[in-house]
């Protein structure tokens, strides 16, 4: 049986049947190339290489390091009060000071009763001086001596009592003054000038908090207290501070602290960290997330949405230099952030696709462009309060 193709050439002849049976394989060629399904349309990213950390999220409640009840060491009527409520205070200044004449008369009483027994003692002294040397000569007994003697030791003991009293005259006196014992921010006071206040008083004066630096009490899994620990080691066990609605970084800061037990009602266990506080941006009681850092590994890293869940674990489309994707299993260490520190299957420099996934497959033409968006979970430091 002829082909349609030979038959034509027999009826137009040779060379004119070779010009159409040409162009007739042309049109079967363009029509197999339309036939190819157009690039498809995806994301991609470059994978990099950096410094990730490896973190612990919890919730913790800002708590000052020092928090005094100042209470006065005397009874007394309040005559001065030189702070306002609020107000940052120093150590050692003065807060409140209390009508202290009967401890000014006081303590002139004993000074004057110390130069009365001082007097006495001199006097003592000189006599004993006397009868000893006529002791020596015969002229006076050895029992007069000793009076003279004992006597003087007598007038000794009650200067050193008097000085004693003196001692505390000045320090009842010096509680008449009462000063800062830490520096920090005032509460409310709970006196006011002329109130009478009483040493056995619970009430205090008030109340001075520490506020930088300034602690936060938070909680980990108690069964990672071994990373915990050896990140506390290695000086790597940084705290990062977010406020609760996750808008904005308050602080940073160290571990400091690691109680020595977990507790075993909720297997946690008990951490705290300190921050510097300059800028009063940590407020006691206020509650914040808390990011804890306990290992930094370098390595090749993607967004998390860069990877899919299949059957066999953990895929990535990767743009090859055909512009076909070739679907690779990866593999990871842990994610921060929404970013995967990833250990195998994706190198340095891969195209890695972002968005697209669900339409293409391994093999599929894609047509790139960079992807500019920003990992599920990101948090911008210089995102605005």
């Amino acid at each position: 049986m002829t082909r349609p193709s030979v038959q034509l050439l027999a009826k137009i002849g040779t060379r004119k049947g070779v010009a159409l049976l040409a162009g007739f394989i042309a049109l079967q060629s363009t029509s197999s190339f339309a036939d190819d399904p157009p690039p498809v349309p995806v994301t991609a990213i470059k994978a990099s290489v950096e410094t990730i950390d490896r973190v612990i999220n919890g919730i913790g409640t800002v708590a000052p390091l020092q928090s005094v009840n100042v209470r006065p060491r005397i009874d007394g009527q309040v005559t001065e009060i030189s702070f306002t409520e609020g107000q940052l205070v120093e150590k050692g200044s003065v807060l409140l000071k209390l009508d202290d004449r009967e401890l000014v008369s006081a303590l002139t009483s004993a000074q004057a009763k110390r130069a009365q027994d001082q007097a006495q003692l001199n006097s003592a002294r000189t006599d004993a001086q006397r009868y000893a040397a006529l002791a020596e000569k015969g002229v006076a007994s050895a029992s007069t001596l000793e009076q003279k003697t004992a006597s003087s030791e007598q007038y000794a003991a009650a200067v050193q009592y008097d000085d004693a009293q003196i001692k505390n005259a000045e320090t009842q006196l010096s509680f008449a003054t009462v000063i800062a014992p830490i520096s920090g921010r005032t509460g409310f006071k709970q006196v006011d000038v002329g109130s009478l206040i009483s040493a056995s008083s619970t009430d205090g004066i008030v109340t001075i908090t520490q506020m930088d630096p300034i602690a936060v009490s938070f909680v980990a899994p108690g069964d990672r207290f071994g990373e915990i620990r050896e990140a506390l080691k290695q000086g790597i066990a940084e705290v990062q501070l977010v406020s609760t609605d996750g808008s904005h970084i308050l602080a940073k800061g160290k571990l400091t602290t690691m109680d020595n037990a977990v507790d075993a009602s909720n297997g946690s266990i008990h951490l705290r960290a300190t921050f510097d506080n300059k800028d009063g941006a940590l407020w006691p009681g206020l509650p914040v997330a808390t990011t804890l850092t306990v290992e930094q590994r370098n390595g090749v890293v993607v967004p998390d949405k860069a990877l899919a869940r299949g059957r066999d674990g953990l895929y990535a489309y990767v743009v090859g230099q055909d512009g076909k994707v070739q679907k690779k299993s990866v593999k990871t260490a842990y994610v921060t952030n929404a970013r995967a520190l990833v250990t195998d299957g994706i190198g340095e420099g891969d195209q890695v696709v972002m968005d697209g996934q669900s339409r293409i497959g391994d093999g599929d033409k894609v047509q790139v462009t960079p992807w500019t968006g920003s990992p599920t979970g990101e948090l911008a430091e210089k995102a605005n309060p």
